[in-house]
């Protein structure tokens, strides 16, 4: 079904539709402009634009549209001529509050406002400058000022710049960060300051009043402040008062005086910086010019007494006690830090300026430093180089001269360490970074010289080596290090049970990217010595992530011997703890040619041949910042064999407990059949203990001479020797062996200690049992030989006679000296022979030596 289109009622019409036919009505006169509808015959709008206006309205509509022309005219030509006249109007208002040498450039313009950075003297200087005007042009009197990136510099600011100041023609200023400056040094701040310019003709005239809150640094709390700037009788004044409720308090002056100085005073109490463990208060002073000034300071802290002096010119100072000499230059600061409460000890800090300029030179100072967040206690540093500000935050140190750096470790002896590094007449030491502390900062290192190093007492230290020919470089950033490489042409340090390394070449390098073993290390071409360990070649390799695993492998070999020593180890960074192992394979003697060889700084004479199989490991470990060291040496059915020293049957296990130096647990048990060294030992059974590198017997039984001899320790490490049934025959077997009759036997007690490895006898004697006889075949005397050597001994011809029928009431041995090795002896007798001197009793004071206590010794002689 279809609808009928819908229609009107008869006699309506929409509002907006003309009747047909309908015609206009022209007042005659009337002005109309020409219809350009007749120019476009059968156009139409799309949309009507009169729709409900009155008449008069189209006429309206039509005139708009050169008035919206010359609105956007006004606004373009605005834009193009208001930046260039806003600039010279402001320049021209800061020249006249006082900044001849104000400059202005205006980057953007707009009604009753702009922007641009200004700089209103050297020194006094702002990024970005908003200003808005209380009209709608860009100039006339400003009414507030918004300024970020300010930069103030220290070595251009002056007393007449705050005067200014207070004659700048703006009512309101926002500042929203700024930086320190001097010279090519900076120090950003992040700084919030609202400030409001007081007008009238009072004494309050052109003051400044506001508040301001600083963050000097990350760790730092804010520090809110009320600000005045105000002139007074002697020039213009900023004052600088705590908030109302503000923690810390902060208080102060800085006050312009003749001749372009000024004076600054500071106060901050109960200042509390993180990582500090109580409240800061402080104060400082400073006067002065840009040619001339004094600066003074102290601050108390929970654990340390702070004390700042400075000057310009600066006199320099002389080194005493911590101190180090540093000539007159242009100016210069120094701290004084002086530990209280758990803290302790003394620091010293020096900066200053150089001809350069903007270098700066450095050096720093302490002893006696103890204190709980150390690693060390009685720690001391002292170094010192030129710090140079290369721009945009960057910094690069030269290291100029001999740094080093100690303490005494917490391990309950205070053991000495120190490290030391010296550059030499070729090295350097040379350290560059930028960023400061932040997420940018990174940096470069380059060093080379020498690096020195002990552990211990300087003149007996546990571990003492070093490196020369170091040659490091190194970078890193925020995430830590990031690639290192070194390389030392020569490295010496100890090593395990005494030895030392000696000519090693070191090559390391370090790469973060290289997640599975970032670190390697390769150690190699070294020797090692010692009179433990025979000469060996090392070849070790150390890899991995300190802070994750790092894994130690390599080996020791023979130089000349068939010894193998397997090397490893490992370290954990998370549980800060590693350990490192030596052991030695199973070495069977009959395969070295040369035994002597492997105890190099036993002073045996060689060849020694030898039997039987030797078997040893050493063990390092680091755990809580303790390093120790055990061990064990396993003897098994040891023979040995050579000119001046034969063993037979030697076995025993000696275990350490200690290796720098070497140390045992107490009764320590090795045994011999025999010992044939200068004097002849049977059913050899020694119990004993190594303590710092000294052997302390703690008893023992042996024979010798036919006797028993048996052994005792004595206070202070020595030991004692019971003596009994000793043959004087067997005891002066060079006598026996030249046709000498000795009758007797021998007892008594002797005092010894050990000189390292070797028995050293010192006090006592022994003593005839009973009156004996000493003779020789032929009684006259005339073909005695002569056994007793002349250079000890006075007359020997008469006392050769005399001993040829000798009968003694008395006689007394004493033996002395390294008994095992060289040993000496007094022999003291009191008797007659009847044949010579009448019959009349003669006494006897004789020096033996090895020559008469050994057969072998005297028959070397006698030839």
């Amino acid at each position: 079904m279809s609808m009928p289109p819908l229609r009107p009622p008869p006699g309506m019409r929409p509002p907006h539709l003309r009747a047909p036919k309908a015609k206009r009505r022209v007042t005659p006169g009337a002005w109309r402009l020409p219809s350009w509808r007749a120019a476009l015959p059968g156009w139409r709008w799309p949309i009507s634009f009169k729709a409900g206006l009155p008449p008069w309205g189209a006429r309206w509509l039509w005139g708009l549209v050169p008035v919206t022309l010359a609105i956007a005219g006004g606004i373009l030509a605005g834009r193009l001529i208001l930046p260039a006249t806003a600039e010279q109007r402001l320049k021209a208002a800061l020249v006249e509050a006082g900044f001849a040498d104000a400059q202005v450039t205006v980057r953007h313009a707009g009604w009753g406002w702009l922007e641009a950075g200004v700089r209103l003297q050297p020194g006094l200087e702002a990024d970005t400058a908003l200003v808005t005007f209380a009209g709608l042009v860009p100039w006339g009197h400003p009414a507030r000022l918004a300024l970020t990136g300010v930069s103030l510099d220290a070595g251009h600011l002056d007393g007449q710049a705050l005067a200014r100041l207070t004659d700048l023609p703006i009512d309101h200023v926002d500042i929203g960060s700024a930086q320190l400056i001097h010279g090519d040094w900076s120090m950003p701040l992040a700084l919030h300051a609202t400030l409001d310019h007081r007008a009238g003709d009072g004494v309050e005239a052109g003051a400044w009043q506001g508040q301001a809150v600083m963050e000097p640094a990350a760790g730092w709390p804010a520090l809110a402040v009320t600000v005045s700037l105000t002139r007074t009788a002697d020039g213009p004044a900023l004052r600088l008062v705590a908030a109302p409720g503000a923690t810390p308090m902060v208080s102060g002056t800085v006050a312009a005086g003749p001749k372009g100085t000024a004076k600054a005073e500071l106060t901050v109490t109960d200042l509390r910086v993180r990582d500090w463990g109580g409240p800061i208060s402080a104060h400082l002073v400073a006067q002065g010019g840009g040619d001339r000034w004094t600066v003074s300071a102290t601050a108390e802290t929970p654990n340390a007494h702070l004390a700042l002096e400075g000057a310009k010119p600066w006199t320099g100072i002389q080194g005493t006690g911590i101190q180090a000499t540093m000539p007159a230059a242009p100016w210069g600061i120094t701290l004084r830090a002086r530990g209280v409460g758990t803290w302790s000890g003394e620091g010293l800090l020096t900066v200053a300026g150089t001809a350069e300029g903007g270098a700066l030179a450095v050096t720093v100072a302490a002893e006696g430093m103890t204190a709980p967040e150390l690693p060390l206690m009685a720690a001391f540093l002292n170094g010192g180089g030129n710090l140079t500000p290369e721009g945009d935050g960057a910094w690069r140190l030269d290291l100029t001269r001999a740094a080093q750096a100690g303490g005494r470790l917490r391990d309950g002896q205070g053991t000495p360490v120190s490290l030391g590094w010296d550059p030499g007449a070729d090295g350097h030491l040379v350290m560059t970074w930028r960023g400061g502390l932040g997420k940018d900062r990174r940096g470069h290192a380059e060093a080379q010289g020498a690096l020195v190093g002990r552990l211990g007492p300087s003149a007996a230290p546990l571990i003492a080596g070093g490196t020369t020919g170091l040659h490091i470089a190194a970078d890193w950033d925020a995430g830590g290090l990031s690639a290192l490489e070194a390389s030392a042409a020569s490295v010496e340090a100890p090593v395990l049970l005494g030895g030392r390394l000696e000519g090693a070449h070191l090559s390391a390098g370090f790469d973060r990217a290289n997640r599975a073993n970032p670190w390697q290390l390769t150690l190699d071409g070294g020797r090692v010595a010692g009179t433990m360990l025979p000469p060996l070649a090392l070849a070790v390799t150390l890899s991995g992530d300190p802070a994750a695993t790092l894994t130690l492998a390599g080996q020791a070999r023979g130089l000349g011997t068939p010894l193998t020593l397997r090397l490893s180890g490992h370290w954990t960074g998370v549980e800060k703890r590693g350990e490192a192992a030596a052991v030695l394979e199973p070495l069977t003697l009959s395969n070295v040619p040369d035994l002597s060889r492997l105890l190099p700084g036993a002073g045996l004479a060689g060849p020694i041949q030898g039997l039987g199989t030797v078997v040893g490991r050493a063990h390092l470990s680091w755990e809580q910042g303790h390093l120790t060291g055990s061990g064990e040496v396993r003897a098994d059915a040891v023979s040995l064999a050579g000119p001046s020293l034969a063993i037979d049957g030697l076995k025993g296990a000696v275990a350490l407990d200690g290796l720098f130096p070497l140390h045992s647990p107490p009764a320590q048990h090795i045994e011999a059949k025999a010992v044939r060294a200068a004097l002849a030992l049977e059913d050899v059974g020694l119990d004993f203990q190594l303590a710092d590198g000294r052997v302390l017997l703690q008893g023992g039984d042996l024979a010798w001479a036919g006797g028993h001899v048996h052994l005792s320790p004595e206070e202070g490490g020595g030991f004692s020797a019971t003596v009994a049934e000793v043959d004087l025959a067997q005891a002066l077997p060079a006598w026996a062996a030249a046709g000498y009759t000795l009758q007797g036997k021998l007892a008594g007690r002797l005092l010894g200690r050990f000189d390292g490895m070797a028995p050293v006898l010192a006090y006592g004697g022994l003593q005839a049992e009973a009156p004996g006889h000493i003779g020789y075949a032929d009684t006259t005397g005339a073909g005695v030989p002569v056994v007793l050597n002349p250079d000890h001994n006075g007359q020997v011809a008469l006392v050769t006679r005399a001993l040829a029928d000798y009968d003694y009431q008395a006689l007394t041995l004493e033996p002395k000296g390294p008994i095992l090795t060289d040993p000496r002896a007094r022999l003291l007798l009191r008797g007659v022979n009847p044949g010579f001197y009448g019959g009349y009793p003669v006494d006897l004071d004789l020096e033996l030596d090895a020559g008469d206590l050994s057969a072998t010794g005297a028959s070397e002689r006698r030839q």
